[in-house]
């Protein structure tokens, strides 16, 4: 190609880029929204490069479009222009690669992996280097994962989605330690749809307990949202966290890892509260934990109120309103079950009690050595309660030490000396001494063991209820699988369920409770 058709297909190029500066009729924002449209913008060189086509060069097209026209886009004539002396084709090409393996090698690493390659690197600067790397675009920036990847995204309505997260806060006087200072956390929900701050807190500490805290408050002020989307935290990713979203019918979602790209509208909203609050909380001299999140209530309902440049100027408040009718409200009885704290302990089978964050609660004597699922709520530990395979047993009081011990249930036996002469066991060695021995069937059958049409029956006469034909195969299938059966375990077991839970449940959890007892026998 002649150097005269190059340098008309370098200015045809430029002329392209600013087109829509100069050949349309623009008022001074949608001129300034164009210019930063093109800024954002690849454009295919006229080597076969894809690159942004920096402002500043932007301007300096315009300028020189301005006061010479089209014919000030061309490039001085210059006959070694575009040629390459320093590095050849084949060594650039093998940079290029290397950089491509590895976005984030440094030029010197590259010159070096070109060297132990067997190039020769003699005269070779890294400052060239560099500068060609960066005109084919082989920059670590263009080559980093994702890059252009990412698309601006928002929900159509109020509550679809949440974002939250967690970041670090203002200083505070350490109330265990008012002589040293300590750092608050800051963790926070946003809606996507509206940029409501559904609710935000500063707390000592980002554990469990404190998320779950302002999660109840979110959930109380604004509703259920449909999804939560939060980084992959471990606070995020536990299973106490999952649990309260299953009970309350919500979906999570995680970004991926390392791409913080997914999660942009709350760190905007979390710079803002730094450049905005922290930085003069910072310098108020607050005092407490309780005058810094007053201080910030008030400053959101500012931010509340305030137009926002993502939702066409209007406020969050009014984006809100528009969808107030969409909204799922929840009560403070759902919250306050879906934010409970669960774990597994089994009951101490000598004192019956059950041991949560140092603090020991009183269980009913019949559940002594039994697995328990254990529920509280961070805001009342003065009592607990007690599940078992899905069905709330007992709500298990803190256990307080007695002055005295009631010894009147455990001394109602004497307590004679091992040995002592018993009447009744005299009587029973001494028929044992005179009985035949019988080596019939019959004679080690034990009246106490069920059969199944007994079995069956005990049930019939505890549920109070008929059974249908499904249940009645159910009852014999679990006879055959756990016999033989004593008739007190039966008794007792349906007794104990029956009077804390009805004769109306599904036939499985007095087969559970059943199966339990027989365990334990």
């Amino acid at each position: 190609m002649y150097q005269q058709d190059q340098r008309l297909k370098v200015a045809l190029f430029r002329h392209g880029v600013i087109a829509p500066l100069v050949c349309r009729r623009l008022e001074p924002d949608a001129q300034k929204r164009q210019r930063n449209e093109i800024a954002e913008q690849f454009f295919e060189y006229p080597d076969g490069s894809l690159r942004l086509v920096p402002e500043r060069t932007v301007r300096h097209w315009l300028a020189k479009y301005k006061k010479f026209g089209f014919q000030g886009l061309f490039d001085e004539f210059r006959s070694d222009k575009g040629a390459n002396k320093a590095i050849s084709v084949e060594i650039l090409k093998s940079a290029e690669e290397f950089r491509k393996e590895e976005p984030a090698r440094s030029v010197s690493t590259i010159i070096n992996l070109l060297k132990k390659s067997g190039k020769d690197t003699n005269g070779l600067s890294e400052r060239t280097m560099a500068r060609r790397l960066t005109a084919i675009g082989a920059t670590k920036k263009l080559l980093k994962k994702g890059a252009g990847s990412y698309q601006r995204w928002e929900q159509e309505h109020a509550n679809d989605l949440w974002h939250g997260d967690t970041s670090h806060g203002v200083w505070l006087r350490d109330p265990e330690n008012p002589g040293k200072a300590k750092k608050t956390k800051f963790i926070v929900f946003i809606d996507d749809a509206t940029r409501v701050c559904t609710h935000g807190e500063f707390y000592f500490d980002e554990q469990i307990p404190r998320l779950l805290d302002c999660f109840g408050k979110a959930l109380l002020t604004h509703g259920r949202p449909c999804r939560l989307l939060f980084d992959n935290g471990s606070i995020y990713r536990s299973t106490t966290m999952a649990t309260t979203c299953a009970e309350l019918g919500r979906e999570i979602s995680f970004c991926r890892p390392r791409s913080p790209q997914g999660k942009g509208k709350v760190e905007r909203f979390i710079k803002t509260v730094q450049d905005s609050f922290m930085v003069e909380a910072d310098r108020a001299a607050v005092e407490s934990l309780e005058a810094l999140n007053a201080m910030f209530t008030g400053w959101l309902k500012e931010y509340h109120n305030r137009k926002h440049s993502q939702l066409h100027d209007q406020t969050p408040h009014e984006r809100w309103s528009e969808d107030s009718k969409r909204i799922s409200t929840v009560t403070q009885d759902e919250v306050r079950r879906a934010l409970m704290q669960r774990v597994r302990r089994r009951i101490n089978i000598t004192t019956a009690t059950v041991s949560i964050d140092g603090r020991d609660y009183q269980a009913s004597q019949d559940l002594a050595g039994q697995d328990v699922e254990v529920r509280w709520s961070v805001h009342n530990m003065d009592s607990v309660e007690l599940w078992m395979v899905g069905e709330f047993i007992e709500v298990a009081p803190e256990f307080k030490i007695k002055s005295y011990v009631d010894r009147r249930e455990r001394l109602t036996e004497p307590d004679e000396a091992p040995g002592t002469p018993v009447e009744s066991s005299k009587q029973l060695m001494m028929g044992f001494q005179v009985s035949e021995p019988d080596l019939s069937l019959g004679a080690h059958q034990v009246n106490d063991l069920l059969a199944c049409s007994e079995f069956v029956k005990v049930f019939r006469k505890y549920i109070d209820r008929a059974l249908i034909q499904e249940e009645l195969n159910t009852l014999g299938e679990f006879f055959l699988r756990v016999a033989p059966i004593r008739r007190e375990v039966v008794v007792s077991t349906l007794e104990r369920a029956v009077l804390v839970k009805g004769g109306d449940l599904h036939l499985r959890y007095y087969l559970e409770q059943l199966e339990q007892s027989i365990r334990r026998k």
